[in-house]
């Protein structure tokens, strides 16, 4: 047996590491041997998680790697699953993944729901805009101001977007299920901005091209947590 409070106690060191429909399922590398466990982690995340030529890539994979590391399992025994704000809890509770680590920020609404270690990176709220929009959306301190009649693209169960609606509350959100579904909501015009943390979208603008989009940091910070059901203290 292994102790999650012991090996999600060796995580917080790791955050110097960080620089900036169908669920995808895969080991690290290879068929698993031996005892497995399930994390479940983002598939569209550039730069935080993100499944890029058949394996998940990210930030958020070498947290998940590093604890399953502690924890006494080696990298075949790690099977990873897609997972998005809106299942992201389902899947803990029908035990689908064992724990997730998926940018998920940990609030008071969150924290009521599962048992959170970390966090492992702490993070400002922001909007991703066109880069010929970024004046119309930044106020003279060079943060996000008046966001007007702007339509604002959210992922559904993103917990950041709570945040964002209390600093602006007069926003028009317009939620779908993926980063991607976003991105592509602003560079088509049906969505004036992206909103959430910025590490994902950071991670995002250098996806989908620095030159054309923009990030800007709004008031308020998150911090990721690695997620587990409420009461769970080992993992055999």
């Amino acid at each position: 047996m292994a102790g999650f409070a012991a090996a999600f106690g060796v995580i917080l060191p790791l955050s110097g590491l960080a620089g900036c429909g169908q669920i995808q399922v895969t080991t690290v590398s290879g068929a698993p041997e031996g005892p497995t466990i399930a994390i479940g982690v983002a598939a569209d995340e550039p730069s935080v998680g993100a499944w890029h030529d058949g394996t998940y890539q990210g930030f958020d994979i070498t947290i998940a790697k590093y604890v399953a590391a502690k924890l006494g399992y080696a990298n075949k025994q790690i099977v990873f699953k897609q997972v998005r704000p809106e299942n992201r809890r389902s899947m803990l509770d029908n035990g689908q993944v064992d724990m997730v680590v998926a940018s998920w920020p940990i609030t008071d609404g969150s924290s009521a729901i599962v048992d959170f270690a970390g966090p492992y990176l702490t993070t400002s709220v922001g909007l991703l805009v066109r880069s010929d929009e970024r004046g119309r959306f930044t106020n003279d301190a060079g943060s996000v101001g008046d966001v007007g009649d702007g339509t604002v693209c959210a992922v559904k169960g993103d917990e950041t977007v709570g945040i964002f609606r209390g600093n602006h509350p007069q926003a028009r959100i317009q939620e779908r299920s993926s980063y991607a579904q976003c991105v592509t909501a602003v560079q088509v015009g049906s969505a004036d901005a992206i909103a959430s943390d910025m590490a994902v979208l950071s991670g995002l603008q250098a996806a989908n091209g620095p030159q054309y989009m923009d990030v800007i940091a709004d008031k308020g910070e998150v911090g990721y947590g690695i997620a587990v059901s409420q009461g769970t203290s080992q993992l055999a």
